[in-house]
């Protein structure tokens, strides 16, 4: 098998973390109070908007703060893990409960829904969120896939993920790597997105495939 190069290494990545921010941290994790939360992450470089709330058990790890963006209005429920080194949130934009941020490069943009125990990788290549998207619960989107690797010794996959403005994503679906989901695409509830959905198309099943494209006047929606 072929040698293990740029692997995600968390393990090393707490190491790296000093012993101070390690109690910041830790005391921000356990202590149920938002107002101190934005406190330690403002104390380590990170810019947090105005009315961000953080839930009991939240949580955020960088290993650079100063690229850690949070706009006004942002809701972070509680048990949410963002481990982000560049991560950006938009103003009046939803992390639901329990969702799991991992990675290099994450931009959510404004208004957008991430809902309860979804599940963002971005260790290998950037993910962006446009405005006003919603992702469902449980759902997953990864960028990397290391299956020939593991089995095979191969290069592992991996490309960058683009959602864009206002697309809904369903409940457990799963986003692979290399993906752009268009402007207003609806993802149904449990596809596994293998290519790419177009603008205003209506994609849905294992593999995901197009059933239909969105026609929208300000009197009606229709599909064909």
């Amino acid at each position: 098998m072929t040698e293990r190069q740029n692997e995600r290494d968390d393990h090393q990545k707490l190491k790296n973390i000093s012993f101070a921010k390690k109690i910041l941290l830790g005391l921000s994790m356990y202590i149920p109070s938002s107002a101190f939360k934005k406190t330690v992450l403002k104390l380590l470089g990170a810019h947090i908007g105005k009315n961000v709330y953080f839930g009991p058990g939240s949580l955020v790890l960088s290993n650079d703060y100063d690229s850690v963006h949070i706009e006004d209005n942002v809701f972070v429920a509680p048990g949410a893990l963002i481990n982000v080194n560049k991560f950006t949130v938009g103003e009046n934009s939803h992390l639901g409960y329990q969702c799991l941020m991992v990675g290099e490069s994450l931009k959510i943009g404004s208004r957008c829904n991430i809902s309860n125990r979804t599940f963002i990788e971005c260790s290998y290549s950037p993910i962006l969120i446009e405005d006003d998207v919603t992702i469902g619960g449980c759902a997953m989107v990864s960028t990397h896939d290391g299956s020939y690797r593991q089995a095979y010794g191969l290069e592992m996959k991996a490309a960058p993920i683009y959602i864009r403005s206002k697309a809904f994503i369903g409940n457990n679906a799963i986003i692979l790597p290399g993906i752009e989901i268009g402007r207003k695409a609806i993802v149904g509830a449990g596809a596994v997105v293998t290519k790419n959905a177009v603008a205003n198309s209506v994609i849905c099943g294992v593999p995901a495939n197009k059933i239909r494209t969105m026609e929208v006047s300000n009197e009606n929606i229709t599909g064909n």
